[in-house]
């Protein structure tokens, strides 16, 4: 008995070792293909912000007229290199995904329910929002801090600049700025698109006649992770648009064009100056940026465990 338990315990150990692995690839191959779009996405959302705390009027940090708009001026006026700031941190979501990921299935493992309850794939979401958080938040900080600059004196020279700057002004803290409302974001974006993921790809299986997910041809699981994600990201893009003010914002920003006092203050100062537009700026980008991203990776990501489950 206690054998039998062993060697459970070591075919559980290695299938997490290669959800992780698988993870971490397919995480930073989504990343490093859609990252363009989330520079895109972060100023959309922060171009409205006005000058001070947002008890003033301002003017805006930039004027596009959308994703299409953002990327060309972008090119034209900066070049095709800044839709790229920050991008050596794409190295480091192989290990936040993984931990994402580990968290998710260990969730969905320990958890009363089975592996099918839309309860148990929620709140496996939340877990492992929590955990992703521990990497991602101080990564969203430096690559964002970037990616609103459009350079001149005291801009950052690089993802290693911005970290060794922010320290130095700010401090440690400044890395976790966003954390609480980093979990609102990607909390309730997991929480939902989980259990739509799940239950799409039965409806796949369901409807295309597959024997059962794993043998679901490759354009049902892609379109089963859009459909879930695009609906996903825009529910939760006013959190998003609060995160990421919030998270540009510092004095060793030079581009900062805002000093809101918290979440509640943002909240507020973005309602009163620039309505609910405030709040769904951005969210085009966000939904293109967003389900191609989770389209990319979760489909890679089931793809690479089907073959690794051969070896």
């Amino acid at each position: 008995m206690g054998m039998e338990a062993g060697r459970q315990r070591e075919a559980l150990s290695r299938t997490l070792a290669k959800q992780m692995a698988a993870a971490g690839f397919a995480g930073m191959l989504a990343d490093s293909i859609m990252y363009p779009m989330m520079t895109v996405k972060s100023r959309l959302m922060v171009q409205g912000a006005a000058v001070g705390s947002g008890n003033g009027a301002g003017s805006a940090l930039f004027v596009y007229r959308g994703p299409l708009h953002a990327i060309s001026s972008i090119a034209a006026q900066e070049g095709w290199r800044t839709l790229y700031k920050g991008y050596a941190t794409v190295s480091q979501i192989a290990p936040a995904q993984a931990l994402y990921m580990a968290a998710y299935q260990t969730a969905k493992r320990v958890l009363p329910g089975g592996h099918d309850n839309p309860l148990v794939h929620f709140t496996g979401g939340l877990v492992a929002t929590l955990f992703q958080s521990l990497i991602n938040v101080p990564v969203e900080v430096i690559r964002q801090r970037q990616m609103v600059q459009t350079g001149g004196k005291g801009a950052y020279k690089g993802s290693l600049n911005t970290v060794t700057t922010i320290y130095k002004q700010e401090g440690i803290v400044a890395f976790y700025r966003g954390f609480l409302l980093a979990q609102m974001v990607w909390g309730p974006y997991n929480a939902t698109y989980f259990p739509l993921w799940e239950a799409t790809k039965r409806l796949s299986v369901w409807y295309s006649g597959a024997e059962s997910i794993e043998k679901l041809d490759l354009h049902w699981e892609l379109a089963s992770s859009f459909c879930s994600a695009s609906f996903a990201a825009a529910i939760t893009n006013p959190m998003d648009v609060i995160k990421t003010r919030l998270q540009v914002q510092g004095k060793s920003n030079v581009s900062n064009n805002t000093q809101y006092n918290g979440s509640a203050d943002a909240a507020r100062s973005i309602w009163r100056q620039e309505g609910w537009r405030g709040f769904t700026s951005g969210i085009t980008s966000r939904m293109f940026w967003v389900a191609p991203s989770s389209m990319i990776m979760f489909t890679t990501f089931d793809q690479v465990m089907k073959r690794l489950s051969k070896t």
